[in-house]
């Protein structure tokens, strides 16, 4: 399984990042785990005023987990 993560960061503080988890998977292939990644780096601004995002990745979960 895998799991969607954005890292956002505020706009006036570059140095103050948050991690994002997605919370509809996890995912079974890494193609839909980066669309969502993807979708969830451009809805930051609608959720978060003032973060802007700055990176994102698929993180695989160990055998039996739901989240990291």
């Amino acid at each position: 399984m895998i799991q969607a993560i954005v890292y956002a960061c505020l706009m006036s503080n570059p140095n103050y990042c948050i991690m994002l988890e997605d919370q509809r998977g996890p995912y079974e292939s890494e193609r839909v785990c980066k669309s969502r990644a993807l979708q969830m780096s451009h809805d930051v601004h609608i959720h978060m005023k003032g973060y802007k995002p700055r990176s994102w990745e698929c993180r695989t979960l160990p055998a039996g987990m739901l989240t990291k």
